[in-house]
């Protein structure tokens, strides 16, 4: 086994390549990581045009459904890529002189907006992402200004999951447009995730959707275990263990330079402003969600190679045919940001 690469947030410049564009400074600019994600495209360039952001800087991980040629006759995108893939193992030299094993994927949202845009804030979102702004604020710009205003290095946001009422919304065809999204999975859970306190990282709170839906159709981690395997646990002083999790929190604003960055998938080194907290929409549950439960198996290039989409395929065959399935008796109905406002999801 060859030994993993040992990349410090400089080798960024040798390890992408621009491939489609060229990469404007000035621009208020999203990156993302994408990898077969043309479901979803037209809806999130248009979504997150709309809400102010100018620019788009997408890392392409070898897509073949359409996806880099959907990207590259969009003027306003600059495709990126590797030699490495999302899922490669490498060593991370850390600024602050640790080290750690990561995903080349992980790697990439820590290191590479950092290429191009030292010193400015620039958006990270996923492609099932749709970021959400407070009631009254219409673009992205204002966000950022507020965080230049009282000096804070990032925004967090809620990471809430929408949902239909059952699984027979996933037969009809995938929403090609974010308010098609909202009309065909409208429905959320309206209770807090995170708790914010000025100078400190938040304090995750409650469940995700995911984790109440495990919970309520009895999906449990190893579940074929025999009695001898418990044994050896119980004997080992381990306890059962616990379910993957499906993010609560997500930092989609950070100021890139010396001092602020990253440090994973979701959280920055410093902690966010605590007067601001956006919403992130996770579209997890969509017509595409069997197809996507697929996909990352055969891929395994998520966390614990993607160990949590095992679980999910097991939860919807438990779902197949439970009429409101999703609901609970909290599940509210997405109307406005007012709704996440009110019940603690944001924050202005």
């Amino acid at each position: 086994m060859s030994p993993k690469p040992k990349l410090a947030m400089h080798d960024a410049k040798n390890m992408f390549h621009v491939d489609v564009g060229q990469v404007d400074q000035n621009k208020l600019t999203l990156f993302s990581v994408m990898k077969n994600e043309i479901d979803f495209l037209p809806a999130w360039l248009e979504h997150h045009r709309g809400i102010g952001f100018e620019q788009f800087l997408i890392f392409d991980d070898a897509s073949n459904d359409g996806t880099h040629d959907y990207l590259a006759n969009e003027p306003d995108v600059v495709v990126i890529t590797s030699e490495l893939g999302y899922g490669d193992e490498i060593l991370f030299l850390d600024p602050d002189g640790s080290s750690k094993e990561l995903r080349f994927g992980v790697y990439s949202k820590i290191a590479a907006p950092h290429l191009f845009f030292d010193g400015s804030y620039v958006a990270y979102l996923d492609a099932d992402e749709f970021l959400l702004l407070p009631p009254g604020v219409t673009s992205i710009s204002d966000v950022i200004s507020r965080l230049q205003l009282t000096k804070a290095p990032a925004a967090i946001a809620s990471v809430v999951e929408f949902f239909p009422r059952d699984t027979a919304a996933f037969s009809k065809v995938m929403p090609k447009s974010f308010p098609d999204l909202l009309l065909a999975y409208p429905w959320f859970e309206p209770d807090p995730l995170l708790e914010l306190e000025p100078g400190k990282h938040p304090v995750l709170i409650g469940q995700s959707k995911s984790e109440q839906l495990f919970e309520k159709f009895k999906i449990y981690p190893n579940a074929n275990r025999g009695r001898w395997d418990w044994l050896k646990l119980l004997f080992k002083a381990k306890r059962q263990p616990k379910m993957p999790s499906s993010p609560r929190r997500k930092t989609p604003v950070v100021l890139r330079d010396s001092r602020s960055r990253m440090i994973g998938s979701h959280r920055s080194n410093l902690p966010p402003s605590s007067d601001v907290m956006l919403t992130v929409a996770h579209f997890v549950f969509t017509a595409q969600f069997a197809a996507k439960i697929e996909r990352a198996k055969e891929w395994g290039a998520h966390a614990n190679g993607g160990r949590k989409y095992h679980y999910y395929a097991r939860l919807l065959e438990a779902m197949k045919g439970v009429p409101d399935g999703f609901m609970s008796e909290r599940s509210e109905r997405y109307h406005g940001p007012d709704q996440l406002l009110a019940c603690g999801l944001m924050r202005w």
